[in-house]
């Protein structure tokens, strides 16, 4: 069998099961291990599969649609992954910042997580996060305000003209998914609209993908992955991944699930 040929085999038998390990590859096609591998890094390269320790998993390139009425405060399954990268970016901020917070499952998480111990004034666009935020006395909240979502954001009009007259220190943002290529993609127009103006008038761009989020686009482009500064995953991202986001010139920080 040509090498095309067994590559195009291993993507339908991953499609079909959902997973493949390594050892299985090497038995099927009677190939070594760095072989098997090889395949692995060829096909996730091209979006085809997801590499793991020891294998690799089926992949879905468009993230479903959240709910209309999504909530991270609804989510009561815990997500460790989110949950260390989160924590880690808590940990960029300095005394007297001004920063951004996402309205995801992630900032969420880091809302609840941000330093007793340090002056920060927060700007959040989501009344779930703001009534996290409220209760820290360390804390200046500004709630950035408009129309709000079912979701209980802000991000239209009223809410750019906002965000543009204030100075950010560092924005934390993360989005549907994220892509070499593509690079960081949400659902709404609106929400990516919003998204870029953020950007645009923060000095600091601080990007937080889980590594499930990484791989996968949306359908409305906020910025290229070089755009960010830094971007913190946690260590379930592929090699490959940091390899190529480095070549783009990409600050790229990982953290263990378990917090270490």
């Amino acid at each position: 069998m040509f090498m095309e040929e067994r590559q195009k085999d291993i993507v339908k038998k991953v499609n079909e099961t959902g997973r493949i390990s390594v050892a299985e590859i090497q038995e099927l096609y009677q190939v070594s291990a760095d072989c098997a591998r090889r395949d692995l890094r060829v096909l996730e390269s091209r979006g085809l599969l997801q590499r793991t320790h020891g294998g690799a998993l089926a992949i879905d390139r468009k993230e479903k649609y959240p709910a209309p009425t999504y909530n991270p405060v609804d989510i009561t399954t815990p997500h460790p992954d989110y949950l260390a990268v989160a924590k880690r970016a808590a940990g960029h901020i300095e005394n007297k910042d001004v920063i951004y917070i996402t309205t995801s499952l992630v900032g969420y998480y880091m809302a609840e997580n941000l330093p007793d111990d340090k002056s920060v004034t927060v700007l959040t666009n989501s009344v779930t996060i703001a009534e996290v935020l409220r209760k820290k006395m360390n804390l200046s909240v500004i709630l950035l305000g408009g129309e709000m979502s079912h979701r209980g954001n802000c991000h239209d009009f009223y809410t750019i003209q906002m965000v543009k007259n204030i100075r950010i220190d560092k924005a934390f943002l993360s989005h549907t998914g994220l892509t070499l290529d593509f690079g960081a993609s949400i659902h709404d127009s609106a929400g990516a609209a919003f998204g870029k103006a953020v950007m645009e008038n923060s000095s600091m761009n601080i990007g937080l993908y889980p590594s499930r989020k990484i791989g996968k686009n949306s359908v409305h482009s906020v910025c290229r992955i070089n755009d960010y500064d830094l971007l913190i995953t946690d260590s379930g991202v592929s090699g490959d991944f940091l390899e190529q986001a480095k070549e783009l010139g990409v600050t790229v920080e990982t953290v263990d699930v378990g917090g270490k």
